[in-house]
């Protein structure tokens, strides 16, 4: 495996302070130790998680679904 070009660091270099607040916020739940967190970081969590009307908007139209190996029962009709 080759090493990563940017100086032997796998971390991508930051673009602002704000990245720095949600990365240490995830640390806080992804962190190495106990796989449990607290009551208050699964809240924060589940609401961060959360998607707004507009995500569900923005899915309901632009989401494909595919189905990997589903068969029809049947012919489907075909453009003629």
């Amino acid at each position: 495996m080759r090493p990563p070009r940017n100086g032997g660091s796998r971390r991508p270099p930051s673009g602002n302070g704000d990245d720095r607040e949600a990365e240490r916020g995830l640390r806080g739940l992804v962190g190495s130790g106990s796989s449990q967190v607290s009551v208050g970081a699964a809240l924060r969590a589940r609401d961060a998680a959360r998607p707004t009307d507009q995500d569900l908007a923005d899915a309901d139209t632009n989401l494909t679904i595919v189905r990997r190996n589903w068969v029809p029962r049947e012919e489907l009709p075909r453009n003629r």
